[in-house]
């Protein structure tokens, strides 16, 4: 009782010490009056970026003004998030904390005191800066956020190729093909594109060979290489030299007629490196290569021509543009007559580079005017640069156009690998966390994120793409745009990525605010403490953790941190003190536990972790009011989760987690949960899980794992719900055939079972369905028929039927599975045949794996008496192993 009385007396001096530093040095308001300035900065940078866009001189005095005030105002956020950090550290819960507070409220006095002269500092800089802004005009234009996206974008994401379309390589690639189906040449050969960026190399290269292709990057080491062949993307065995794992490719590709694709080879001795891997067993193999340099096409192969791609005429240069303008329209007739100067004039300027043709082309797809399309041709008056840089004044433009905001969340693109596919909802939850996206009341923050890569697509900026065997969706950037993306970035202090070179590190002035880190380093020379952002490794390759050691700690102001390590065993423990933390991805890490201070982090949204050897997770995770998106590692589910009543409940994403009395006590609080995913469910959570998922009304995407499933109880949950699209049940099911129908949510999109154990016709239930697009059965049915009726499954896109093991008859009536494009059968051993009805399906692709000699044997080519039902499809694999692609949510 005396050591809480002593106590009381402690915090009621350590407060009063603490207002009187307040009032000494005016600290708090003085931060609210640059929190007010910072606005005002901010609405002068996007009046500039606005004049300048609109057509306006910017000349040198203008861009040194605006280099200017874009320091000043990260020096001002620098101000106000050391502030908010001094703030946060005394907020912290526990003994800890109450100690903390005590321990330094001297060291807080000094800060105050170092923050007033900062303030004043700042005042001086922002008379000094406002004063030469009246010279050149940029004037305030209030609190508004800047150019909104356009109220004209076509509203659905443009079905983009996997590169800049097709125009005027036609005769290239015949010859390109007779070359890979030669029969009079059995030896290894290799074909090379050449050509300059932006040109349509990779295009070339993927529209002979678009499946199952090998893509390497400029960027990637020959170790890389070899493991990207060898589908080794995430072997980190110290055994791996370069020698080891050349046996390893050579020994693989020796085994069969193989082609593989090396896009951008950019030295002559890497080729010579690559070239001993690839063994010539007179079995007509080939390799293609794309190059930006003719002496590596022509030392890869002495004999063939390299292919050296030309500038498109001016006939396949207007084909390509008005493609891109007026897509899905007849280019013959598209274009309006007031418009066909300014085509002129703007196909002119691209002088037939095919990726300015496109980009530019996106461009003026936004432009709905005549007047649009002036002032995009004016703004281009002045002559290019020859080659590359042409190109990259083109993409420039086409940037300079974006509204502020979505400037920021392009250049965020330069934060990932190059030719990286990149999920859309990680992209979303970054810009998001870093605050790039604005408030829309009648929007979500991830609607308006998707509204930003629609526009961003929009303009070719970018490519959106979708899942082949499910709906998920991705994105990535061209190579040349990415490089521009990268220039710009540097040039405005967005980031840098580090390399470990000391004269790199010099020019760097450790200025940026987000540092990218994707090679091994010995150690991080990097001793400013104001960044933002730190991505350390990548999805592919995991460093050690050594250089970061004695660093992390100093990075106080991070809202976003990403690792990628190789093996570490501890939790960071210098992640303690990163309180603005709101991203923390830790992936390739061994430890055990997640420590109870992770609750520390009090603004943390996103936490997503991988550690194969996690056994717990402390409570205190829950406690943290502002979570949002929770994924744990895979193969945690030893206990289930303790939330207590302090729950987070704007949490919208929880992944991996067991089941436990938390469903009935917890689950039905977390009202905003859109994405669910739980393990080890059994018949005795039936009632409380089907009475706790009623409630929640935004469900759109759950996954179940257990031994025996309460199938009827799920299902039935949803039954008056409509949000629900994506549903994955893993486990032998309670009853042994779905139920009705009536009762299965009928917005259903994506449906994955995986051993169900049913031994009635799913087909039935599911082929009701309106809105189903993908489905998945492994193991799920165990009878020996299945039937497609006519007109069932309308909607559906891909079907995988797998190890369905005791399925001998499969029927499929006419008009079944109208929209079909992906069938994959792997493994029903004991099917006959090919169904009959088959071809009447428009498939695009057919894969066969694991079936048996009988069934092969019915389908060869033109001999097979089953080969009639299959002949219409273009794309048919077949081979006798399998690799699983069960959907998780």
């Amino acid at each position: 009782m005396a050591d809480a009385a002593v106590g009381f007396v402690v915090e009621k001096l350590g407060n009063l010490l603490l207002q009187e530093a307040i009032n000494l040095y005016g600290a708090k308001g003085k931060v609210e009056w640059l929190q007010r300035e910072l606005r005002q900065m901010q609405c002068f940078l996007k009046d500039a970026d606005a004049k300048k866009n609109n057509g306006g001189i910017v000349g040198e005095s203008i861009k040194n003004w605006v280099t200017d005030m874009r320091d000043l105002s990260f020096e001002a956020e620098d101000i106000i998030d050391t502030f908010m950090y001094s703030k946060l550290r005394r907020q912290q819960p526990g003994c800890i904390g109450f100690i903390k507070r005590y321990m330094f409220i001297f060291v807080d006095l000094i800060h105050k005191h170092k923050g007033y002269v900062d303030v004043e500092g700042i005042k001086t800089k922002l008379h000094d800066l406002s004063q030469r802004r009246s010279l050149y005009g940029i004037a305030n234009i209030g609190e508004t956020i800047g150019t909104t996206i356009s109220q004209n974008v076509i509203p659905i994401l443009p079905q983009l190729p996997d590169d800049i379309d097709m125009v005027g390589f036609d005769d290239e690639k015949k010859k390109i093909v007779q070359e890979l189906v030669n029969v009079n040449n059995a030896n290894l050969s290799v074909i090379s594109i050449v050509g300059m960026g932006g040109l349509g190399k990779t295009t070339l290269a993927k529209s002979n060979y678009n499946d199952h292709e090998v893509i390497i990057s400029q960027q990637y080491t020959i170790l890389e290489i070899l493991k990207v062949i060898l589908s080794e993307k995430s072997e980190t065995s110290s055994e791996n030299t370069i020698q080891t794992l050349s046996v390893k490719v050579f020994e693989k590709l020796k085994k069969g007629k193989y082609l593989v694709v090396l896009d951008d080879v950019w030295k002559a001795d890497v080729w010579n490196e690559l070239l001993k891997v690839f063994p010539d067993v007179n079995n007509g193999s080939r390799v293609i290569i794309t190059t930006r340099f003719l002496n590596v096409a022509k030392i890869a192969n002495l004999t063939i021509q390299p292919h050296e791609l030309r500038l498109l005429n001016e006939k396949e240069s207007k084909e390509l543009f008005l493609r891109k303008v007026f897509p899905r329209q007849d280019i013959e007739t598209c274009c309006s007559a007031d418009l066909v100067e300014y085509v002129h004039q703007l196909v002119q300027r691209c002088g037939g580079l095919p990726l300015a043709l496109v980009v530019l082309g996106g461009l003026v797809s936004t432009k709905q005017t005549k007047d649009g399309w002036r002032k995009v041709v004016v703004s281009m008056k002045r002559q290019f640069a020859e080659g590359g840089k042409r190109c990259l004044e083109i993409l420039a433009l086409s940037y300079n156009d974006l509204p502020y905001y979505l400037k920021s969340c392009f250049l965020y693109f330069g934060c990932f690998k190059e030719d990286e596919e990149i999920p859309t909802i990680s992209l979303i939850r970054l810009w998001s966390v870093e605050g790039f996206l604005p408030t829309k009341n009648d929007k979500t923050i991830e609607e308006f994120g998707f509204d930003c890569l629609e526009e961003l697509a929009q303009r070719c900026l970018i490519q959106v793409t979708k899942g082949e065997y499910d709906d998920s969706k991705y994105c990535r950037i061209y190579d040349l745009l990415r490089d521009m993306c990268i220039s710009e970035a540097k040039e405005n202090k967005f980031l840098e990525i580090f390399q470990n070179d000391t004269a790199n590190c010099a020019k760097m002035a450790n200025a940026a605010r987000r540092l990218i880190i994707f090679n091994e380093i010995e150690i991080l020379n990097y001793s400013k403490s104001k960044l933002r952002g730190l991505f350390y490794g990548h999805r592919n390759l995991g460093l050690s953790f050594r250089a970061l050691k004695g660093q992390l700690g100093k990075f106080k102001l991070l809202r976003v941190l990403c690792l990628n390590t190789n093996h570490m065993s501890e939790f960071p423990t210098k992640i303690k003190s990163l309180i603005h933390l709101r991203y923390l991805y830790l992936e390739g890490f061994l430890f055990k536990e997640v420590p109870s201070w992770i609750g520390h982090l009090r603004n943390l949204r996103t936490f997503i972790l991988s550690s194969h050897k996690l056994k717990k997770i402390s409570d205190s995770l829950w406690t943290i009011g502002n979570l949002r998106h929770v994924k744990l590692p895979m193969l945690f589910w030893d206990d289930p989760p303790n939330m207590g009543n302090n729950v987070p409940k704007n949490l919208q994403t929880l992944k991996m987690i067991k089941a436990g009395s938390w469903i009935g006590n917890t689950l039905p609080k977390l009202t905003n949960l859109c994405k669910l995913s739980i393990h080890e469910v059994s018949n005795d959570h039936a009632d409380t899980l089907s009475s706790s998922l009623q409630k929640l009304g935004h469900l759109a995407s759950l996954y179940i794992n257990g031994h025996e499933i309460p199938s009827d109880n799920i299902i039935t949950a949803f039954q008056d719900q409509h949000c629900l699209k994506k549903l994955s049940l893993y486990g032998s099911l309670n009853r042994k055939q779905l139920p009705h129908n009536d009762v299965f949510p009928q917005q259903l999109v994506e449906l994955y079972l995986k051993r169900s154990e049913l031994e009635q016709d799913p087909m039935a239930t599911l082929e009701k369905l309106p809105h189903l697009k993908y489905l998945e059965l492994f193991h799920a049915y165990k009878g020996k028929q299945m039937i497609c009726s006519a007109t069932g499954f309308p909607q559906l896109l891909s079907l995988k039927i797998c190890f369905l093991y005791d399925l001998k008859e499969w029927k499929i009536e006419e008009k079944a599975m109208s929209c079909l494009k992906s069938l994959w059968i792997v493994k029903c051993k004991w099917l006959k045949m090919i169904p009959e009805g088959l071809k009447n399906v428009p498939l695009d692709k057919l894969v066969l794996e694991g079936m048996y000699k009988e069934f092969m044997n019915r389908i060869k080519e033109n001999t097979g008496e089953d080969w009639y039902k299959i002949q219409h499809v273009p794309n048919i694999y077949s081979s006798y192993y399998y690799v699983s692609f069960f959907n998780l949510v």
